[in-house]
């Protein structure tokens, strides 16, 4: 060790120099403690607060949180209807007047089996409503709510008054709802009118997924309220309507589910659904369970009886029979064979060809008595600006002579099918053109080859 420049010490030993370095080191970091020690500290007081989050946002992670939830994972749906349910008692606690929130809220407490509780909330929510965009989806969380609470006729007024003012969007699915209360209530001929009042409706509406689905939960429940009372064959046809949309009993699960949203009133109903299904597919032992948890679940129902009934047959019946599915019409050949007046009829076969499901959802009225091949005519009149305001259908001569009341049903929807679908371009003179069309239908059995 020497003296080295400006009176620091060196060492020769590089071990001794690395020693020194270290010493300096922690005589440093000491220091630098020592004084951060005498430094007075923040007051946590004196700091901003978190800024808590909108209460606009909290409602949109609610509903992206519901949207998400995955339907048949009844865990995790559990888990997102309490993430969603947190997220709006926080918002509704900066804005308790906030009207998404609290029909949101509604329908969290509904999916977790607290309807009695919901309905007071969404009626304080309907109170504060205003506009279109918060009054239709109020009146319908309402009377959802009040449903599924017990409260049928209050829940049937709602959805009347939902009809008064009248959201077309939606006119459908309220005819679906307002016939299972009918039902519920022992009004049958009232839930067979207003569940085919919602098939008419969602025949009017593009085709689509969402479209398909609901309206096989119509048939669904038209084929219920027939079987009830006892139109068996009407319904097993009616059945069989419904499985063309929803041949794996998809849309059954979905509203088996108690979390799903999509719960049938009374929830016991869905196994009756189920049962029915399942009996006119042929799957005997499955439509037995299905009954019995019904019995199960609603042991001195109105319906009990007829689930009973289906039990004894399926019992009696003992193996499983093959399904036997109905024969189904698809159109195989059209012409028009007459024009009189400025459209020609290849511009008129034109039309026709651009709308080639036009009448699909007709094809279900053709009854099962219809001959193999069948031709129809339509006599159509089409005004100046191409569209169809006469049409009159006139069924060949394989019908026969009387025709049915069974066919009344397909020729008015041919006749609203035609008025509402088939548009011809605007002739250049604007004067009235009466054709007439010929329409040949093959009539086969659905599981035969097209």
């Amino acid at each position: 060790m020497y003296p080295g420049p400006g009176g620091r010490l060196c060492y020769t030993d590089p071990r001794m120099h690395r020693c020194a370095v270290l010493l300096v080191m922690a005589v440093a970091a000491a220091g630098l403690r020592a004084a951060a020690a005498a430094e007075p500290v923040a007051d946590a007081s004196n700091l901003p607060a978190a800024r808590p989050e909108p209460a606009g946002a909290l409602v949109a992670r609610a509903r992206v949180a519901l949207a998400a939830a995955p339907v048949g994972n009844p865990a995790a749906e559990m888990q997102a209807l309490r993430k969603a349910e947190i997220w709006l008692r926080q918002a509704l606690a900066q804005q308790p007047h906030e009207v998404s929130a609290l029909v949101a809220l509604g329908d969290v407490l509904v999916r977790t089996d607290r309807a009695a509780e919901a309905v007071p909330t969404i009626e304080r929510a309907c109170a504060l409503a205003h506009g279109p965009n918060q009054v239709f989806p109020c009146s319908l969380a309402l009377a959802a709510a009040q449903a599924h609470a017990g409260q049928f006729v209050e829940a049937l007024r709602e959805y009347d008054r939902h009809l008064e003012i009248a959201d077309p969007r939606t006119l459908p699915t309220v005819h679906t709802r307002a016939a299972e209360l009918h039902m519920a209530l022992g009004r049958l001929d009232e839930a067979e009118a207003r569940f085919g009042k919602a098939i008419d409706l969602f025949d009017q509406e593009p085709g689509g997924p969402e479209r398909d689905s609901k309206r096989a939960l119509a048939f669904y429940g038209l084929a219920v309220a027939q079987d009830r009372a006892a139109r068996d064959a009407e319904a097993r046809h009616t059945v069989w309507q419904a499985l063309a949309y929803d041949p794996v009993l998809a849309l059954l699960d979905a509203a088996a589910d108690p979390y799903s949203g999509a719960a049938l009133v009374p929830a016991a109903n869905v196994h009756y659904y189920r049962g029915l299904a399942l009996s006119v597919s042929g799957k005997g032992s499955e439509a037995m369970q299905a009954f019995q948890r019904f019995l199960a679940a609603e042991p001195d129902g109105r319906y009990r009886k007829q689930a009973e009934n289906h039990l004894l047959g399926l019992a009696a019946a003992g193996a499983e029979e093959p399904p036997r599915p109905p024969r189904r019409a698809r159109v195989v050949a059209t012409a028009t064979v007459r024009a009189d007046g400025p459209l020609p009829a290849p511009l008129i076969d034109a039309a026709w060809r651009s709308r080639p499901r036009l009448l699909e959802p007709c094809m279900d009225a053709v009854p099962d008595s219809a001959p193999d091949t069948l031709r129809i005519s339509l006599s159509i009149e089409i005004d100046a600006r191409g569209v169809s305001r006469q049409v009159v259908v006139k069924l060949g001569s394989e019908v026969g002579f009387g025709v049915s009341l069974a066919w009344r049903g397909f020729e008015a929807c041919v006749c609203r099918r035609v008025k509402a679908g088939l548009r011809v371009v605007r002739p250049t003179r604007r004067s009235v053109t009466s054709a007439r069309l010929e329409i040949v239908l093959a009539i086969r059995s659905q599981d035969a080859d097209p």
